[in-house]
């Protein structure tokens, strides 16, 4: 009997190791697609906002990134908070590749090639940033970003005028995600109503 219980013990490991590994790789790969296709659109933004004459830096904009980014990530059970970092170094490396296309534009040929509407970009910028906080949080439930996960990203993480500090500071940050912390209903301290005679002490003091 005693055996038995030890192979089934064995065989749920096994099992649970196995499907922790899957969910790791098909996370980092979906990942890192998601990570590349964001900054390639850089191209598309940098392209309008020269056409349009419009600045790199856009305040409001990036507030109401902020704003949507954390309430996905409470949608998806990760801390709000744990996710500014990474937030921040998204646009940050993505304002980077807009100024270098807009330096390498101005010292030679303008883009040729079809501007797509800045709405529409960001429509899909928005979508990948949901989509990468839904991966991440699917990602962290069965444990939290190793070393070698970290290098294997670095080592894929590429787009034109993408830079080794850009791509430093995004995965610094991405290591810094959390999951939210759930407490049970039934641990929560609900707070009870005071005895007269503790009614009594605390108006005295």
């Amino acid at each position: 009997m005693i055996r038995h219980i030890a192979i089934f013990l064995c065989s749920l490991l096994m099992c649970s190791t196995t499907f922790a590994d899957s969910v790791t790789s098909v996370s980092l790969g979906a990942l890192l697609t998601a990570l590349n296709e964001r900054m390639l659109l850089m191209k598309d933004v940098a392209a309008y906002k020269m056409k349009h004459h419009l600045p790199i830096e856009d305040f409001t904009r990036e507030q109401n990134v902020f704003a949507e980014a954390e309430e996905e990530a409470k949608n998806n059970g990760l801390d709000p908070h744990s996710i500014t970092p990474f937030i921040r170094s998204l646009m940050d490396a993505s304002k980077a590749i807009q100024y270098r296309y807009l330096a390498q534009w101005r010292t030679g040929s303008e883009p040729s090639f079809p501007i797509q509407t800045l709405s529409v970009t960001r429509q899909r910028i928005r979508q990948l940033d949901n989509q990468m906080l839904i991966i991440i949080s699917q990602r962290l439930m069965v444990g939290a970003f190793s070393h070698d996960d970290m290098v294997w990203l670095r080592a894929q993480f590429n787009a034109p005028n993408l830079n080794e500090s850009d791509i430093s500071n995004v995965l610094a940050a991405l290591s810094l995600v959390r999951r939210a912390r759930y407490i049970p209903v039934f641990c929560r301290r609900v707070p009870r109503a005071l005895t007269p005679h503790e009614e009594t002490w605390a108006t005295t003091w």
